[in-house]
């Protein structure tokens, strides 16, 4: 005697489904998008000792160092504060990529005697864009 076989249309709906919680999917990086590789791990992989970032907007222009990065922004070390929401342009190397862009201030904090100061990106080239999110790969075949 043959066996029928099931197809997809044998198999009854889940209409009414449910579950008694709300389930939310874990995301490692918190709220973030995209993890940020710190100065240490950035100076590990380009063989530096610092990276040094010009940030110039109206009325000001000084030099800071870069605290970490992801593509969507960096975080600066400034000896000077910023104001929340103002425009500037920053420049740096990471290795031998020069990296232009604008940015936005998005959060300020004292650090002893300075400012680390939260910017996010605005336009940034795709090249660029694509030269971090590979530095983060490197990280993390580094940490294997």
């Amino acid at each position: 005697m043959a066996e029928k076989k099931s197809s997809w249309d044998d198999i009854p709906s889940l209409d009414g489904l449910g579950v008694d919680w709300e389930y939310e999917a874990e995301n490692p990086l918190g709220k973030r998008a995209w993890a940020r590789i710190a100065d240490n791990d950035l100076y590990s992989l380009l063989a530096v000792k610092s990276i040094p970032v010009k940030v110039v907007s109206t009325n000001f222009e000084k030099t800071g160092h870069l605290l970490d990065i992801s593509k969507n922004g960096l975080a600066i070390l400034l000896p000077s504060q910023l104001n929340e929401a103002q425009p500037v342009k920053i420049g740096f190397f990471l290795g031998k990529q020069k990296v232009i862009s604008r940015a936005l201030v998005r959060n300020i904090s004292a650090v002893e005697g300075k400012f680390r100061v939260g910017m996010e990106f605005v336009d940034l080239e795709k090249k660029s864009e694509a030269y971090i999110i590979g530095l983060g790969s490197a990280k993390g075949f580094k940490d294997i």
